[in-house]
């Protein structure tokens, strides 16, 4: 729990969020992760972060953030200009499948 509230705070000042943002690590059936927007609440799968290394918590992290700074759940072209100011597509891609293949 401690490590990803580390990294939580390293993303959110790479995102530029000041706003206070709450960490709820809880079992889910069918999601990696969710944020409510209103209440600023980020929800991470407790089943799926065992499995991730840091950088694809980040991953994971950033873009539920990306969607609070872009205030959007859409994943339109606000969502994707600002999510890709940081990271490369390939990187996007590479990230992507190892998530992917460490929860198959």
């Amino acid at each position: 729990m401690e490590r990803v509230k580390i990294l939580l705070r390293e993303v959110k000042d790479e995102v530029g969020i000041r706003e206070d943002v709450k960490l709820r690590i809880v079992p889910m059936k069918h999601k990696i992760a969710s944020l409510s927007l209103e209440k600023k609440v980020l929800r991470l799968n407790k089943n799926v972060i065992e499995k991730l290394n840091d950088e694809e918590i980040k991953y994971i992290l950033l873009h539920e953030l990306v969607h609070l700074k872009v205030k959007d759940v859409n994943h339109g072209s606000l969502f994707f200009g600002e999510f890709s100011k940081h990271f490369r597509p390939e990187k996007i891609r590479e990230i992507e499948v190892n998530i992917i293949y460490k929860l198959l």
